[in-house]
């Protein structure tokens, strides 16, 4: 009788190990790049017009009144570490400009430590290497006083070395900021030698 109580014993010992074991294994496994990504987008990009989360890719600031003094948003897309990002400036207040920027690049250029973040959320390259695509287009308003001639609207592209993601929700910034220096990460990217 003494045997088959340890038996019975050692059994249940063994599956509760293996039980805590594949327990502790399931908490410690972290989302994929897929996963993640997919997060980033469902939460920051807007998906109202398909049931989905209002986002929180915009900022806006308002004078005393309450009256809107500047808008930005910004929305990106990703395939697998490439991501490209659009952000877009609204015209109000004296200047009056409305500019678009887009920016293309891959995490894995990016730094995950070379982070500011305030009601915008900054992201800059490894070592602060020129390797972001930027092309800018800016309209300006047909009485714009610097101005000369007919000239309404300036387009250019070029190199810099950072992104900015503009938000509307301090806590929220921390969890985006987490889940994107974790798809940095999953993408190879690295801190800067200094």
């Amino acid at each position: 009788m003494t045997n088959g109580y340890i038996i019975a014993w050692t059994a249940m010992a063994i599956t509760v190990a293996s039980c805590w074991s594949s327990l502790s294994v399931a908490e410690d496994a972290q989302p994929t790049l897929s996963e993640t990504l997919a997060w980033m987008d469902s939460t920051y990009n807007p998906h109202s017009n398909t049931g989905g989360s209002w986002g929180h890719n915009v900022f806006e600031t308002h004078d005393s009144d309450g009256k809107i003094t500047a808008k930005r948003a910004s929305t990106f897309t990703y395939d697998g570490c490439q991501i490209t990002l659009y952000s877009e400036d609204y015209p109000f207040g004296l200047d009056g400009l409305h500019w678009t920027t887009t920016y293309r690049f891959n995490l894995r250029d990016l730094d995950p430590n070379a982070v500011t973040t305030d009601s915008m959320v900054e992201f800059r390259s490894h070592n602060q290497e020129p390797i972001v695509e930027e092309d800018i287009h800016t309209v300006y308003p047909k009485n714009y006083p610097k101005l000369e001639g007919t000239e309404q609207e300036t387009r250019s592209n070029g190199r810099t070395f950072f992104i900015v993601f503009y938000m509307d929700d301090i806590p929220y910034i921390e969890r985006f900021v987490k889940a994107f220096r974790h798809a940095i990460a999953l993408c190879g990217g690295k801190s800067s030698i200094f």
